[in-house]
């Protein structure tokens, strides 16, 4: 998206700073299924030609050497699309996740707002969104000397988080009826299912409200894996030989010491992904609240105060190119745009195949404020990422009122 080199970005904030762009030092990354990076702001400017592309926690590998990236993926930065003679700039400030970063984030203080998430039941098509934004499907494998074959297995399903959110996983967990809430760390919570009995409740959930994303070929791998090990057919070689063939294709596929130790196992291939259609309304919402961002641009203008404008944006890897123009589809906003009948110039959707980027990217102010903010009105958005939502209707009242044209009511956009 282009506004221009005079472009600024004002993250929704509780503070009066105005920052240009928010850089997350790209600390690490969690074994296990960890969806997002963690870290402190370590600079608040910075040329965005520089910002480098955070990849998924989730590489697949194919059945050539080349490993493909299917997970959730983040841009930070920009971009360019051809089209035409011309060169477009996608610039992107989708760090989704931003409540996931540290609170000392300046944009990020809660000390003067609340939200609630019930720690009750929530929708079990909130949980699958949410799920396909945030959840991993794990088959742990590690070499155990006192076991008859020398190697030990654990599946389990987690939800990896930044300890803001922990109140979700808490209803999650109440939702489910198993598994158990704890803090991972100072800055992150996980909500994990690790016993045999109890993550059956999981297959059970996802075979009735099932995941929309490429994540669904993980979970019916991880489907195929829980069912071995439920049989204990992973105690015998011939079981175990098959388990490591399903897992090769999961996640991250095995590690060099599984690889080494069966290097005459054959793979299972992996399941084909094809997004059919989103059946509920709360799983836009479960996913929005997992991978979403509201934003707010403000670009310099000669002529006037400045330019204001609202983008609700998602960005995953292009692999999940369907889901998006899904969702665009559920909104009524799937069309082809009039610059190009080209099926990858639909409107408000961009990609980039050096990135292996999609991007659904929603700015018209009359399309926001009828139709994405009424949605999430009656399906709301659980966790901090309704602050930002709350940030993100009062700017629209602002806009509505015309008081962003006014000096007043541009300092109180700022703020």
């Amino acid at each position: 998206m282009c506004f221009g080199k005079t472009l600024s970005w004002l993250k929704l904030s509780n503070s009066g700073n105005i920052l240009k762009l928010l850089i997350p030092s790209l600390i690490r990354k969690y074994l296990g299924g960890q969806n997002n990076y963690l870290g402190m702001v370590t600079s608040l400017e910075m040329s965005e030609n520089e910002i480098d592309y955070r990849g998924s926690k989730s590489d697949i590998l194919s059945p050539q050497p080349k490993r493909i990236s299917v997970k959730e993926q983040r841009v930070d930065g920009s971009y360019c699309i051809k089209a035409k003679s011309k060169l477009m700039q996608l610039r992107c400030t989708l760090m989704g996740f931003e409540r996931n970063y540290q609170v000392k984030i300046p944009t990020k203080q809660l000390n003067s707002k609340s939200f609630s998430t019930s720690h009750g039941k929530i929708n079990p098509w909130f949980i699958t969104g949410f799920s396909d934004a945030e959840a991993s499907f794990i088959i742990s494998m590690y070499k155990d000397e006192k076991s008859k074959l020398k190697w030990r297995v654990t599946p389990n399903f987690s939800i990896h988080i930044h300890i803001k959110d922990i109140a979700i996983l808490e209803s999650i967990k109440n939702t489910f009826g198993v598994g158990h809430v704890r803090k991972n760390s100072s800055s992150t919570a996980v909500f994990r299912v690790d016993n045999i009995q109890e993550l059956l409740v999981i297959v059970d959930h996802f075979d009735k409200y099932s995941l929309l994303s490429a994540k669904v070929s993980d979970f019916l791998l991880f489907k195929q894996c829980y069912f071995l090990i439920k049989e204990k057919k992973h105690l015998t070689q011939e079981g175990l030989e098959n388990l490591i063939a399903i897992k090769y294709y999961l996640n991250k596929g095995l590690t060099n010491n599984l690889k080494e130790a069966f290097p005459n196992v054959l793979p299972v291939k992996r399941p084909e992904y094809s997004f059919n259609f989103i059946p509920d309304p709360f799983w836009i919402s479960g996913f929005v609240s997992g991978d979403s961002t509201f934003c707010v641009s403000i670009e310099k203008s000669k002529n006037k105060i400045g330019r204001v404008r609202l983008i609700f944006g998602i960005c995953l890897h292009i692999r999940d190119l369907p889901l998006l123009k899904g969702i665009a589809n559920y909104f009524n906003l799937l069309e082809l745009s009039k610059q190009s009948a080209v099926e990858s110039k639909y409107k408000y959707i961009y990609l980039s195949t050096k990135r292996e980027t999609s991007l659904l990217q929603i700015r018209n102010y009359s399309d926001v404020v009828n139709k994405m903010i009424p949605f999430f009105d009656l399906y709301p958005i659980l966790g901090v990422k309704s602050l930002d939502f709350a940030d993100f209707k009062k700017v629209a009242e602002l806009i509505k009122n015309k008081e962003h044209l006014t000096e007043s009511g541009f300092r109180q956009i700022k703020k």
